[in-house]
């Protein structure tokens, strides 16, 4: 059963490994202030490059191993030089020594609790429908597909409709190259797109 709300174009999404599929709509411009409001709400806050690598020089000076001075300097080098393979290597190297650091590891879960929110919250809101074995039947009551309903859903399934839902919500390259808004910087968390 298909069921649209949206004046603008829907599409079929089927998650890799089932012959499900789902409708997911883009969202108009009201549609994901309010997304962003649910997931503020739910999620929190995505900690930016810079907020975590901060608090990473704060986690090595809090151990204080004897090298910090050098630690401190891969830090410095991994944000003068992003592209540096080697450097991030090392990079992450330190970011695991200090994953349980407390003033490092509350960024860590603030940007695990965002990104594991935004394909349910994404889901959602741009669920339009829904077609296969073993599905129930689709509503949406005040513009959005309740919580009950999803959680009847393969979470699988769920977080990879809800990841395209995310994509779809992003400009495509040629609206981007019309558009005079900035890009996103890599502080922005990038979709993962289901193939």
């Amino acid at each position: 059963m298909t069921v649209v709300f949206s004046r603008r174009d829907a599409e079929w999404f089927g998650p890799p490994g089932t012959e499900r599929r789902y409708l997911v709509a883009p969202l108009t411009y009201r549609e994901r202030q309010a997304f962003r409001a649910d997931l503020a709400r739910e999620g929190g806050i995505y900690p930016s490059y810079s907020q975590m690598l901060d608090a990473l020089r704060a986690a090595v000076r809090e151990i204080a191993p004897e090298n910090t001075g050098e630690l401190l300097a891969v830090i410095d080098a991994s944000e003068a030089t992003p592209d540096d393979a080697a450097v991030q290597v090392q990079l992450g190297t330190i970011e695991a020594a200090c994953a349980t650091v407390p003033v490092y590891a509350g960024l860590l879960a603030a940007r695990q609790r965002y990104l594991g929110t935004l394909p349910w919250v994404a889901a959602r809101h741009a669920l339009r429908g829904w077609e296969g074995d073993g599905l129930p039947p689709f509503r949406r009551a005040r513009g959005l597909v309740p919580d009950d309903l999803l959680e009847a859903l393969p979470q699988d399934e769920v977080e990879a409709v809800g990841w395209r839902a995310s994509t779809l919500m992003q400009p495509g390259q040629d609206a981007a190259k019309n558009s005079g808004a900035p890009s996103p910087s890599h502080e922005t968390p990038a979709p993962i797109t289901a193939a």
